[in-house]
């Protein structure tokens, strides 16, 4: 990390040890073909295609060479704005707010944290990424900016609170506190009821040293994907694989909370501390957890058959999926 206070500019780069790392194994993959190549009694052929091998790993020591001697800045944030790398600079005047996440539990019920970037206006920023020529951007052109630990050498919450050094006005909330569920949908008695049994079957399924529980969900018409991350005691996270009671309350849950309007969640989280009675329900109408992949098309249509919503309702991912 770099402050230039009177430039009023902060970098960040990356971490070094998987810098480190990847060249320690590319100059091993470098030197074990060496064996075959210099080796007289070999075949022309195993010893040509052991230079081969020989310059491509090489290449790749180059490259983590370039990164540890002359590294790029992951993140550059000024008074103007922010650049992270492989996307278009950012202003401020086109971030509508930041909202952080949690990403994975670690030991001692510390949450590693993410930041979403939303956007005034998504689809100029993905035309501008289109312009760039990010291939992996490209993939998922719809997918929201996520500002992720991996790629900073400090906790994405530091970084969000430069950020609001260098621009005082921005918005910052926790996704916690602001689910994308339409504000006009009500709890129907079925949904609390369903709620209820649900966290009843999760505490059921949990250990006796839990002491955080996320129940992190998503289904796209048969495309479903859940796992369960823990916080323990004396120990370090763990992950569950949610129980067949747990899949089918989920399925319930998803068919009560459907509205004619704004159609029913695709992906969702519940929080348990074990230190707190109340379960903490996150429902996203829109979005799919940006590790997945997006579901098949034909997923995508069933889910609009099964739950139809308002044209304008509908995401844009989801809509270029089904055309």
């Amino acid at each position: 990390m770099h402050a230039s206070g009177r430039e009023s500019i902060t970098e960040y780069y990356p971490p070094k040890a998987g810098a480190v790392g990847a060249l320690v194994f590319f100059l091993v993959m470098t030197a074990l073909p060496g064996f075959v190549v210099f080796d007289g009694d070999e075949h022309v052929f195993m010893r040509v295609l052991g230079g081969v091998a020989m310059a491509l790993f090489g290449f790749g020591v180059y490259a983590m060479l370039e990164d540890l001697l002359r590294p790029q800045p992951t993140l550059v944030i000024s008074d103007q704005g922010f650049t992270y790398r492989g996307y278009p600079h950012v202003g401020w005047a086109e971030v509508e707010r930041l909202r952080l996440g949690i990403g994975r539990l670690r030991k001692g019920g510390r949450a590693e944290r993410f930041a979403e970037v939303v956007l005034r206006d998504p689809v100029e920023f993905r035309d501008r990424v289109h312009a760039l020529g990010d291939v992996t951007a490209r993939k998922n052109v719809d997918r929201p900016l996520f500002i992720v630990p991996e790629r900073l050498p400090v906790p994405v919450a530091a970084v969000v609170e430069v950020m609001r050094e260098h621009h005082p006005d921005l918005v910052v909330r926790a996704r916690e506190d602001e689910s994308s569920e339409p504000p006009a949908a009500s709890h129907s008695p079925d949904r609390d009821m369903v709620e209820s049994a649900l966290v009843s079957a999760l505490t059921e399924a949990l250990p006796d040293n839990w002491n955080l529980a996320v129940l992190w969900f998503c289904l796209v018409g048969d495309d479903g994907h859940a796992g369960i991350q823990l916080d323990l005691a004396d120990s370090d996270p763990d992950d569950l694989q949610p129980s067949e009671e747990i899949l089918m309350l989920l399925n319930r849950l998803k068919e009560v909370c459907y509205d004619q309007m704004t159609g029913t969640w695709l992906s969702g989280q519940v929080m348990l501390q074990s230190a707190s009675t109340k379960a903490q329900f996150t429902l996203s109408f829109k979005e799919i957890p940006d590790w997945l992949p997006l579901p098949d098309p034909a997923e995508c249509r069933r889910e609009l058959a099964t739950y139809p919503r308002a044209g304008d309702e509908i995401p844009t991912w989801l809509r270029q999926r089904i055309s």
